[in-house]
């Protein structure tokens, strides 16, 4: 077959082409989810007239059928992580006939001091889903992805292509993806074995306050009790997610308590006045901001250290000679970093509702 012929008949199933190329797609995704593992992307393309020219064009290649152009469809799989690739890898040749003459892993380097991207290459054979045409798949990391992005849009698809001025620059990049998809994966673990201890929950009073912390807090006995009394009081059900974490971890720092042993000590003491600081402190949101609990369809977990985190606040200020002035830090940092007339004002009202405030007045 001629070149003209190959092109003549890329034209003929172009259309079929595109077709195939999102069923395959369709075929992968589905044994990915079946599977359980987690991707970043999984993509396809048909290959353009113009690039099936250039390749057959090549003066190193010699091309006598379109079978033999294995890339007309390609599918490309995105991993977060390095281990990953090789889960996908497993998925691909239980679902599909691989060709494993043609493919290539270009995640092995022989020489150490070669750079380019690093993925797995998989060529299939022809099948009826790809119009019995080979096809590729190819399974790289999301950094793994960015280098071959980058590189191309250099200019630089090929080793030889790269001058040797700059050659060595492109290695130390390639070393440094290398080694953060490898941290990525060590993070994970890390990360993993954290949660996992943390799950043991003690209270502490030398561990700082995390998400993974505050989440094993709020499921705590306690906080989780706290909580009941709230949305009884109020008789809106508790949602499943937590209370803004990040804002709840900040707040409780900046309310004085920043571990998890004062956090549980004070709000033993403070749990059966919980419902009643809550009640004075809708009657302040009313006034200040225009709402109030009964506006909330319902309340998030660790709502009761959200008004554990502001009485602390009340409590310190209270034994400050300028008290005012606290708050007003307190709101500057909290919510009004840029706002400091707001600040002053959410402070004052703040002051005003809960100076001669006493629990037993509810």
């Amino acid at each position: 077959m001629h070149k003209h012929e190959i092109i003549e008949k890329y034209s003929a199933i172009r259309g079929d082409l595109s077709e195939a190329a999102e069923g395959l797609k369709n075929k992968l995704v589905t044994a990915l989810h079946l599977s359980g593992v987690k991707v970043h992307t999984v993509n396809q393309r048909v290959k353009s007239e113009g690039s099936v020219r250039s390749k057959i064009s090549r003066p190193d290649k010699t091309y006598e059928t379109i079978c033999q152009l294995t890339d007309l469809i390609g599918i490309r799989v995105v991993t977060y992580f390095e281990d990953a690739v090789e889960e996908v890898a497993r998925i691909v040749e239980e679902n599909f006939d691989v060709d494993f003459e043609r493919s290539i892993d270009k995640r092995v380097q022989i020489d150490p001091s070669s750079f380019g991207y690093r993925s797995l290459h998989y060529v299939c054979k022809p099948s009826p889903h790809s119009l019995d045409l080979p096809f590729e798949i190819q399974i790289r990391t999301v950094l793994q992805h960015a280098w071959a992005e980058i590189e191309h849009d250099l200019g630089y698809k090929f080793p030889e292509a790269v001058p040797v001025a700059i050659k060595r620059r492109f290695s130390r990049v390639a070393g440094l993806l290398e080694i953060a998809d490898a941290e990525f994966v060590e993070l994970r673990e890390t990360m993993a074995t954290y949660e996992n201890r943390v799950k043991d929950f003690h209270p502490s009073h030398s561990d700082a306050l995390d998400a993974v912390l505050l989440k094993s807090l709020v499921e705590s006995g306690p906080v989780s009790s706290a909580d009941q009394k709230l949305i009884e009081t109020l008789e809106k059900p508790l949602a499943n997610n937590i209370f803004f974490p990040d804002y709840l971890i900040r707040l409780l720092n900046l309310g004085g308590l920043s571990n998890s042993a004062d956090i549980l000590d004070l709000l033993t003491k403070r749990s059966s006045e919980m419902p009643s600081f809550m009640k004075r402190y809708f009657e302040f949101t009313a006034e200040t901001w225009g709402f109030e609990g009964q506006d909330f369809d319902s309340l998030q977990k660790g709502y009761s250290l959200f008004l554990l985190a502001h009485w602390h606040a009340l409590e310190l200020a209270l034994l400050d000679t300028r008290p005012i002035t606290r708050l007003e830090k307190f709101y500057t940092q909290l919510d009004y970093p840029n706002k400091p007339e707001e600040a002053i004002r959410v402070a004052k009202l703040f002051y005003s509702y809960f100076a001669k405030w006493q629990p037993s007045q509810d």
